[in-house]
């Protein structure tokens, strides 16, 4: 049976999550930005990155894995590069900081790459590449995960050795900007868990058993024992699992350190970005943008399409949607922010208004 969910008003559950997470020790403006980071996410129509993670991050504090407040650092190691250590604070908060530096160095220096150390679950990616394009800069961003995320299976292997390790880029444009975001897995675990909360079938073709069969059922994946999340790319996984490593190697090798060591914690974030003004007039640059997608979507739809969509036109129709309608919460979830509201002392009744 699938279970209900529940629909509320964004802004009332940006001020729940800002009030759990103050209420769990989070800095007032930390609590604020990973809320309203969650809260995007949803409203994008990525609910697997979205509020769904407000249970596991009330987690990770009383863990002891993530550090509310902790100091961030950024150590610039030549004109157009640096390293941010997160210090194990949220990853909203890391890599928030992370990308912005990019901005400043490419502001100033035409091209960037920002690397990050100990910065917990940045959440939806695309968030940050999105951030350097409205200031007029393009931006492309990895993140992999350390060995306890390594749910994906290398093509041929059917035991798991890398994260979902996602991608994303984002370019200016004369309106919306263009931006991608996806995971170099078929699918991320967080929308395995969306379907697991709400109790249905996956597509066939997303995760194996743990004998290497594949399944739908999500049970399988999360076991015991552990099923694995496919390469992207069906019968050409082999591409998925090469954009995956990749990722993992700009998350980790590139620092130094290995995402197989039990002691390495958190994501780590490659941001590249760069000012196209170092190429063509700004203005020209978004136009040209533009034009080319006007040319895409003048393509005729192909049977069962109604239209050609480019990176990120959805989730901005998306977004807009929810603005005005709510935002949807499974029964999972909601119980699970009952029970730590409960154990915080937060009011949920004075904070929310279903609708």
């Amino acid at each position: 049976m699938r279970t209900t969910l529940r629909i509320f008003p964004a802004a009332d559950f940006e001020s729940v999550a800002a009030a759990l997470f103050q209420a769990a020790g989070t800095p007032g403006p930390e609590a604020r930005r990973v809320a309203q980071s969650l809260v995007r996410s949803s409203l994008a129509g990525h609910d697997s990155h979205g509020v769904l993670r407000i249970p596991e991050y009330l987690r990770f504090i009383n863990e002891g894995t993530v550090s509310p407040g902790a100091a961030i650092e950024v150590r610039r190691t030549s004109d157009t590069t640096a390293v941010v250590d997160c210090g194990q604070n949220f990853g909203a908060v890391g890599a928030s900081r992370a990308i912005e530096t990019g901005i400043e160095i490419a502001r100033a220096h035409r091209t960037a790459c920002v690397t990050t150390l100990r910065c917990s679950h940045v959440g939806r990616l695309g968030e940050y590449v999105e951030t350097a394009a409205r200031s007029d800069l393009i931006a492309i961003a990895t993140c992999n995960s350390p060995i306890g995320g390594h749910f994906v299976l290398p093509w041929g292997g059917r035991e798991g050795r890398l994260a979902t390790n996602p991608l994303a880029y984002a370019i200016p444009s004369a309106g919306d900007p263009i931006v991608a975001d996806f995971s170099t897995s078929v699918a991320p675990e967080g929308k395995v868990r969306v379907h697991h909360n709400q109790d249905k079938p996956l597509p066939l073709g997303w995760i194996v058993d743990a004998d290497g069969h594949p399944s739908t059922d999500t049970n399988k994946f999360y076991g015991p024992p552990r099923g694995g999340i496919l390469p992207l790319g069906g019968s050409a996984g082999h591409k998925g699992f090469a954009l995956g490593l990749l990722v993992d190697i700009l998350g980790c090798a590139l620092n130094g350190i290995s995402s197989t060591d039990p002691d390495t914690l958190g994501n780590g974030v490659c941001f590249l970005v760069v000012d196209p003004a170092a190429f063509c007039p700004v203005d020209t640059f978004r136009q040209e943008v533009a034009r080319t997608i006007a040319y895409m979507k003048s393509s005729a739809p192909a049977p069962g399409f109604d239209e050609v969509l480019v990176p990120g036109e959805i989730e901005f129709r998306t977004m807009r949607r929810r603005e005005e309608e709510g935002i949807p919460i499974d029964e999972p979830t909601w119980q699970a922010i009952e029970e730590h509201a409960d154990r915080l002392g937060v009011s949920l009744e004075e904070l929310t208004r279903e609708e």
